[in-house]
């Protein structure tokens, strides 16, 4: 085996070049000299930031991005459009895991199953993993096809493991802190504590939540730039106070979050909100109360809203605004937005 160390720094870099994001990330676990030598001699460029995918069994994702972009997942359900670096996976008990898997391994007609699917067949137990002084008992199995890790952790870790590996992957890779997550919002223990987070994408459920599980997750998160809920469907409405409307760019396609007389409360950029399942006999009024807000208010930040409702009737709708026809010598046909 060629000591990497005794390489000149040159020869280094060839080499670091020539692994996947996956094989870097382990060999720094060697030591602190290995791991030394990857910060100065390897960077990613380019990149927009780190993604963690915070998955439970059956939940679909509604995550989108732009094909270009390269984002690493840290941790992944299997995707076809990123680079993976690590996966992760959580086990009620290890021990009972890895008896399990053992078992498995005996019948040899499951690999004619695809059992691998399911199960990773080469499964390495019993291992003790640190980083950032954390430090607990996995077990970890690869990827037969990519040789992608996957590290399996008792459940009590989930709160600690995917912020901690982040903050490895930023120093060790020298890039950006920005963080993109993919979650449920019913599992908050996913943040173990304030978490700064980019853009956020919430999974798909067909369990509809306390509006006060939303009110909580958002004193906990800290969203910069964008939140994304496709089917994510609430009992009630966000709180008249919830830090939803701070956020600059907002995608509400679920049913409850936002009521139409709440829109005054938002102060970002662009959003899209789904306002009420049912026809209400105020919608016509509190659009009216939201127009005039808008216009006489100092925000000066809204660039887009688009609000999908239910109403009786749009008379009075524009009652007091002073109105007049398009006129496209002042304002052109096509609105083009900012890229967010």
């Amino acid at each position: 085996m060629v000591n990497i160390l005794k390489l000149p720094n040159l020869v280094q870099d060839l080499v670091f070049n020539e692994m996947e994001l996956n094989e870097i990330l382990l060999l720094s676990f060697c030591s602190k000299r290995v791991q030394k030598s990857i910060k100065q001699q390897f960077r990613i460029e380019p990149n927009k930031g780190f993604c963690i995918i915070c998955s439970k069994k059956d939940h679909s994702i509604s995550h989108y991005q732009d094909i270009d972009e390269k984002r690493l997942e840290l941790m992944v359900d299997p995707r076809w459009d990123d680079k993976k670096v690590i996966n992760w996976k959580y086990v009620d008990r290890l021990d009972s895991f890895d008896q399990k898997v053992q078992i498995l391994k005996e019948f040899n007609f499951l690999n004619d199953l695809n059992v691998k699917k399911m199960f990773d067949i080469e499964l390495k137990s019993g291992l003790i993993f640190e980083i950032n002084g954390l430090r607990s008992k996995y077990s970890v199995s690869f990827d037969p096809e990519s040789g992608v890790p996957t590290l399996y952790f008792e459940k009590n870790m989930m709160k600690k493991w995917p912020m901690e590996l982040h903050k490895y992957c930023v120093d060790l890779f020298r890039t950006t802190t920005d963080l993109e997550m993919t979650m449920n919002l019913d599992d908050s223990s996913d943040l173990h504590e304030s978490q700064t987070i980019k853009n956020l994408y919430l999974h798909d459920s067909c369990e509809r939540l306390d509006a006060r599980i939303a009110d909580e997750f958002f004193e906990k998160a800290n969203i910069q730039n964008s939140l994304c809920s496709i089917d994510q469907h609430l009992e009630g409405f966000v709180s008249d106070d919830s830090k939803i409307w701070d956020i600059p760019n907002v995608l509400i396609y679920s049913v409850g979050w936002v009521h139409t007389r709440q829109l005054i409360r938002f102060t970002g950029k662009n959003a899209y909100f789904l306002t009420l399942e049912y026809p209400d006999n105020n919608t016509t009024q509190d659009m009216n109360a939201f127009l005039k807000h808008w216009l006489n208010s100092d925000n000066t930040n809204l660039e887009k809203m688009v609000v999908r409702s239910v109403c009786r009737s749009t008379e009075g709708l524009f009652d007091g605004i002073e109105t007049s026809r398009w006129d496209p010598k002042r304002r052109p046909a096509r609105y083009v937005s900012d890229e967010t």
